[in-house]
């Protein structure tokens, strides 16, 4: 009797959990007369972490649920397009030895919710983004409008610049760092000749010439900001107006979420508050070498890595106008403070050990 029951939870655990890492909750079917879009829009909406956020009348929200509430608003809408939505979460286990599958998908296309899955990753030490990579190929749809476009949001804690072990709390060895995030988003394309037409970072201290870089080979704009969020989130529900305004830019798509944003973020936060749109083509010419003048003035203090940004205007002043070409931003400094004074900002956040 004494190994009767613990062999019954585990084949009881097996069982419910199966040999599959998806498991459909609703769904299932494939649109019979595929109309095609023109759009494909990928949310991935981090939660696997410390995530609590407060809206302007006290209400709370955890593991970004408030995103995807909006999300899904956007999936619904999307008449003439596409919407991933990944909602990644903590890994639970069953009897505590069986992972269970936590993490879920929606998939809208033409309006439609076509399927919503639970998934989990089957490999705990995989490429970051490799399992929502897997998944695309198995829902995406086949034909495109000729002038279709590809949007990727990610909602998050700050990317770091390297290492990046522990970023998912409960699946620590998949690392996440601004190297394996800039490959695990260009493999959510579907060739190596397409691109994203604009990528937003709503995480901290990501507006970086770093980022920027690295996601220029297949990327045509960045909305991201460079220094602290405060747990807040960028707002997407603009995402809405490539059905309500076709033919908007992705650079006018990136305004709109900049102006709604830095509104609401001004009504309620007193501390610095800065955004920044980057055309990253019009970077080309000097991103290289600001990139280069950032990573060797680096310190090689750790702990500084997990500071804030600052501007980096302040390691080269003397270029900081040439280094804005191609950067809108939206800047507000704190209420109160060392920096209260300043009235103007770069658009590019380093660390304060740069100097």
């Amino acid at each position: 009797m004494k190994l009767l029951f613990p062999g019954l939870a585990i084949i009881t655990g097996l069982t419910f959990l199966g040999c599959s890492h998806t498991a459909e909750l609703s769904g299932g079917h494939m649109l019979e007369d595929e109309k095609g879009v023109n759009y494909s829009v990928i949310y991935y909406i981090h939660a696997d972490s410390d995530y609590l956020y407060h809206d302007s009348e006290g209400k709370s929200f955890r593991e970004n649920s408030g995103v995807l509430e909006i999300a899904i608003n956007v999936g619904e809408e999307a008449l003439s397009g596409e919407v991933f939505i990944y909602h990644q979460r903590p890994v639970r286990k069953i009897l505590g030895l069986f992972p269970r599958r936590s993490s879920q998908l929606y998939y809208y296309r033409n309006g439609q919710l076509i399927s919503h899955i639970k998934y989990r990753h089957p490999d705990k030490k995989e490429a970051f983004l490799a399992t929502e990579a897997d998944l695309m190929k198995r829902f995406r749809a086949q034909k495109l409008g000729e002038n279709h476009q590809n949007y990727f949001l990610y909602f998050g804690h700050e990317i770091p610049s390297e290492n990046g072990k522990g970023y998912h709390r409960t699946l620590p060895a998949i690392d996440v760092n601004t190297e394996s995030f800039t490959k695990g988003v260009r493999n959510l394309l579907q060739s190596d000749t397409d691109r994203f037409s604009l990528a937003v970072l709503s995480t901290c201290n990501n507006g970086t010439p770093a980022m920027a870089k690295d996601l220029m080979p297949f990327t045509n704009a960045m909305f991201a900001s460079p220094q602290n969020l405060h747990l807040s989130h960028i707002d997407s529900e603009s995402m809405a107006l490539l059905e309500n305004e076709p033919g908007i830019l992705p650079l006018q798509l990136g305004r709109a979420m900049a102006n709604k944003t830095f509104e609401r973020l001004t009504e309620t936060i007193h501390t610095t508050i800065t955004l920044s749109l980057y055309d990253l083509k019009e970077l080309q010419g000097y991103i290289h070498s600001l990139e280069s003048v950032t990573a060797l003035l680096n310190t090689t203090d750790r702990i500084a890595r997990f500071k804030d940004n600052v501007d980096c205007a302040e390691i080269y002043p003397d270029e900081s106008d040439f280094y804005r070409q191609g950067v809108e931003t939206w800047y507000k400094p704190a209420r109160f403070g060392r920096q209260s004074s300043n009235t103007t900002h770069s658009g590019w956040g380093c660390k304060p050990g740069v100097k």
